[in-house]
Protein backbone atom coordinates (compact mmCIF):
# COMPACT_ATOMS: atom_id res chain seq x y z
CA UNK A 1 0.00 0.00 0.00
CA UNK A 2 1.14 3.41 -0.64
CA UNK A 3 2.21 5.94 2.52
CA UNK A 4 -1.04 8.03 1.79
CA UNK A 5 -3.24 5.42 1.95
CA UNK A 6 -1.55 4.01 5.27
CA UNK A 7 -1.75 7.08 6.86
CA UNK A 8 -5.68 7.63 5.93
CA UNK A 9 -6.23 4.32 7.98
CA UNK A 10 -3.80 4.86 10.76
CA UNK A 11 -6.48 7.24 12.81
CA UNK A 12 -8.85 3.81 12.49
CA UNK A 13 -5.84 1.61 13.03
CA UNK A 14 -5.26 3.23 16.45
CA UNK A 15 -9.18 2.94 16.89
CA UNK A 16 -9.47 -0.79 16.67
CA UNK A 17 -11.71 -0.17 14.15
CA UNK A 18 -9.82 -1.97 10.77
CA UNK A 19 -10.52 -5.12 10.01
CA UNK A 20 -7.90 -7.91 10.96
CA UNK A 21 -6.50 -8.03 6.97
CA UNK A 22 -6.26 -4.32 6.92
CA UNK A 23 -4.18 -4.67 10.11
CA UNK A 24 -2.29 -7.08 8.37
CA UNK A 25 -1.33 -4.94 5.58
CA UNK A 26 -0.45 -1.82 7.51
CA UNK A 27 1.67 -3.74 9.62
CA UNK A 28 3.57 -5.22 7.35
CA UNK A 29 4.19 -1.56 6.03
CA UNK A 30 5.19 -0.30 8.85
CA UNK A 31 7.86 -2.76 9.26
CA UNK A 32 9.66 -1.32 6.58
CA UNK A 33 8.76 2.27 6.34
CA UNK A 34 9.86 4.81 9.16
CA UNK A 35 8.10 7.16 8.18
CA UNK A 36 4.69 5.87 8.33
CA UNK A 37 5.81 4.48 11.66
CA UNK A 38 7.26 8.01 13.27
CA UNK A 39 3.84 9.35 12.08
CA UNK A 40 2.00 6.33 13.95
CA UNK A 41 3.63 7.28 17.26
CA UNK A 42 3.03 11.05 16.46
CA UNK A 43 -0.98 10.22 16.39
CA UNK A 44 -1.23 7.82 19.97
CA UNK A 45 0.94 10.90 21.32
CA UNK A 46 -1.93 13.06 20.20
CA UNK A 47 -4.51 10.98 21.24
CA UNK A 48 -3.45 10.14 24.62
CA UNK A 49 -1.28 12.85 26.20
CA UNK A 50 -4.24 15.59 25.94
CA UNK A 51 -6.58 13.62 27.68
CA UNK A 52 -4.19 12.41 30.22
CA UNK A 53 -4.29 15.95 31.01
CA UNK A 54 -7.06 17.16 30.65
CA UNK A 55 -8.73 14.04 33.02
CA UNK A 56 -6.70 15.38 36.04
CA UNK A 57 -7.42 18.90 35.27
CA UNK A 58 -11.00 17.94 35.47
CA UNK A 59 -11.33 15.11 38.03
CA UNK A 60 -9.07 17.66 40.71
CA UNK A 61 -12.06 20.65 41.01
CA UNK A 62 -14.61 16.98 41.27
CA UNK A 63 -12.63 15.72 44.00
CA UNK A 64 -12.48 18.86 46.02
CA UNK A 65 -16.34 19.51 45.35
CA UNK A 66 -17.47 15.94 46.37
CA UNK A 67 -15.19 16.23 49.59
CA UNK A 68 -17.28 19.53 50.55
CA UNK A 69 -20.75 17.76 49.37
CA UNK A 70 -20.12 15.24 51.92
CA UNK A 71 -18.82 17.07 54.41
CA UNK A 72 -22.00 19.30 53.85
CA UNK A 73 -24.56 15.90 53.84
CA UNK A 74 -22.56 14.59 57.12
CA UNK A 75 -22.75 18.12 59.28
CA UNK A 76 -26.47 18.01 58.00
CA UNK A 77 -27.51 14.24 58.78
CA UNK A 78 -25.90 14.43 62.40
CA UNK A 79 -27.28 17.66 63.81
CA UNK A 80 -30.79 16.12 61.92
CA UNK A 81 -30.46 13.51 64.08
CA UNK A 82 -29.40 15.34 67.16
CA UNK A 83 -32.62 18.22 66.99
CA UNK A 84 -34.86 14.57 66.09
CA UNK A 85 -33.21 13.23 69.46
CA UNK A 86 -34.07 16.39 71.47
CA UNK A 87 -37.66 16.41 70.56
CA UNK A 88 -38.47 12.95 71.16
CA UNK A 89 -37.13 13.44 74.47
CA UNK A 90 -38.86 16.51 75.12
CA UNK A 91 -41.93 16.33 73.76
CA UNK A 92 -42.98 12.92 74.84
CA UNK A 93 -40.96 9.69 73.76
CA UNK A 94 -38.58 9.86 76.14
CA UNK A 95 -40.62 8.22 79.48
CA UNK A 96 -42.67 5.35 78.98
CA UNK A 97 -45.69 5.04 81.21
CA UNK A 98 -46.11 2.48 83.75
CA UNK A 99 -49.80 1.14 83.96
CA UNK A 100 -50.00 2.41 87.60
CA UNK A 101 -49.29 5.96 86.77
CA UNK A 102 -52.82 5.65 85.04
CA UNK A 103 -55.63 5.73 85.92
CA UNK A 104 -58.74 4.32 83.58
CA UNK A 105 -62.06 5.02 83.60
CA UNK A 106 -65.34 4.21 80.98
CA UNK A 107 -68.33 6.44 80.41
CA UNK A 108 -71.36 6.97 77.68
CA UNK A 109 -71.40 10.47 76.51
CA UNK A 110 -74.47 10.87 73.47
CA UNK A 111 -73.94 7.07 72.58
CA UNK A 112 -70.41 6.82 72.80
CA UNK A 113 -68.72 4.67 74.79
CA UNK A 114 -65.01 6.17 76.05
CA UNK A 115 -62.26 4.91 77.78
CA UNK A 116 -60.61 8.17 80.00
CA UNK A 117 -57.26 7.77 80.69
CA UNK A 118 -55.56 10.13 82.89
CA UNK A 119 -51.95 10.02 84.39
CA UNK A 120 -51.71 10.33 88.04
CA UNK A 121 -48.82 13.28 87.99
CA UNK A 122 -50.48 16.18 87.10
CA UNK A 123 -47.33 17.84 86.95
CA UNK A 124 -46.49 15.99 83.73
CA UNK A 125 -48.79 15.81 79.92
CA UNK A 126 -49.84 12.39 78.86
CA UNK A 127 -48.87 12.27 75.07
CA UNK A 128 -49.62 9.23 73.02
CA UNK A 129 -49.38 7.52 69.59
CA UNK A 130 -51.89 5.03 67.70
CA UNK A 131 -52.19 2.91 65.07
CA UNK A 132 -54.68 0.41 63.58
CA UNK A 133 -53.64 -3.14 62.64
CA UNK A 134 -55.24 -5.30 59.64
CA UNK A 135 -57.82 -6.13 61.82
CA UNK A 136 -58.39 -2.93 62.44
CA UNK A 137 -58.21 -3.12 66.10
CA UNK A 138 -56.88 0.28 67.68
CA UNK A 139 -52.96 -0.01 69.21
CA UNK A 140 -52.43 2.69 71.50
CA UNK A 141 -49.27 3.88 73.33
CA UNK A 142 -48.83 6.10 76.59
CA UNK A 143 -45.51 8.32 77.04
CA UNK A 144 -45.27 12.08 79.48
CA UNK A 145 -43.71 14.79 78.57
CA UNK A 146 -43.60 18.20 79.96
CA UNK A 147 -46.33 20.30 80.70
CA UNK A 148 -46.46 22.82 77.85
CA UNK A 149 -45.76 20.70 75.58
CA UNK A 150 -48.57 19.82 74.07
CA UNK A 151 -50.85 22.75 73.16
CA UNK A 152 -53.94 21.22 72.06
CA UNK A 153 -54.91 19.87 75.07
CA UNK A 154 -56.59 22.85 77.28
CA UNK A 155 -56.42 22.69 81.21
CA UNK A 156 -56.09 19.05 80.94
CA UNK A 157 -52.62 17.75 79.36
CA UNK A 158 -52.58 14.84 81.71
CA UNK A 159 -56.17 13.43 80.31
CA UNK A 160 -57.01 11.67 76.89
CA UNK A 161 -60.19 9.82 76.13
CA UNK A 162 -60.95 7.05 73.29
CA UNK A 163 -64.26 6.01 71.87
CA UNK A 164 -66.51 4.22 70.19
CA UNK A 165 -69.92 4.76 68.89
CA UNK A 166 -72.33 1.77 70.41
CA UNK A 167 -75.26 2.37 67.47
CA UNK A 168 -75.02 2.20 63.59
CA UNK A 169 -75.99 4.84 61.11
CA UNK A 170 -79.61 3.43 61.15
CA UNK A 171 -79.41 4.41 64.97
CA UNK A 172 -79.43 0.21 66.24
CA UNK A 173 -77.09 -0.82 68.76
CA UNK A 174 -73.75 -2.52 67.66
CA UNK A 175 -73.45 -5.95 68.59
CA UNK A 176 -70.20 -6.21 70.33
CA UNK A 177 -67.83 -9.09 70.34
CA UNK A 178 -64.35 -10.67 71.67
CA UNK A 179 -63.09 -9.54 68.40
CA UNK A 180 -63.86 -5.55 69.61
CA UNK A 181 -61.05 -4.27 71.80
CA UNK A 182 -58.49 -1.93 72.28
CA UNK A 183 -54.59 -2.45 72.96
CA UNK A 184 -53.14 -0.57 75.76
CA UNK A 185 -49.35 -0.36 75.75
CA UNK A 186 -47.67 0.51 78.87
CA UNK A 187 -43.83 -0.11 79.57
CA UNK A 188 -44.67 -2.99 81.99
CA UNK A 189 -47.30 -4.26 80.03
CA UNK A 190 -49.78 -4.59 76.92
CA UNK A 191 -53.27 -4.87 77.93
CA UNK A 192 -56.42 -5.52 76.11
CA UNK A 193 -59.84 -3.39 76.93
CA UNK A 194 -63.03 -5.51 75.44
CA UNK A 195 -65.45 -2.93 74.41
CA UNK A 196 -68.54 -5.36 75.12
CA UNK A 197 -67.04 -5.29 79.23
CA UNK A 198 -66.96 -1.82 79.22
CA UNK A 199 -70.83 -1.67 77.43
CA UNK A 200 -72.11 -4.26 80.06
CA UNK A 201 -70.68 -2.37 82.45
CA UNK A 202 -72.10 0.89 81.85
CA UNK A 203 -75.59 -1.23 81.55
CA UNK A 204 -75.53 -0.95 77.71
CA UNK A 205 -75.71 -4.55 77.09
Amino acid sequence: MKCEIIKDLLPSYIEGLTSVESNSEIENHLEGCAQCRETLEAMKSEIITPNIEINKKNIKPFKKLNKKVIKAVLITLVSCVFIFGIYMFLFGFGWNVQSDEITVAYSNNNEVITVDFELKNSNKALNYWSHFDKNMICHIKFTECYVGCLDDRGDQPNRFSYGINYKDETGKQRILTDKDYLVIQYKDKTEKLYWKEIAEELGLQ
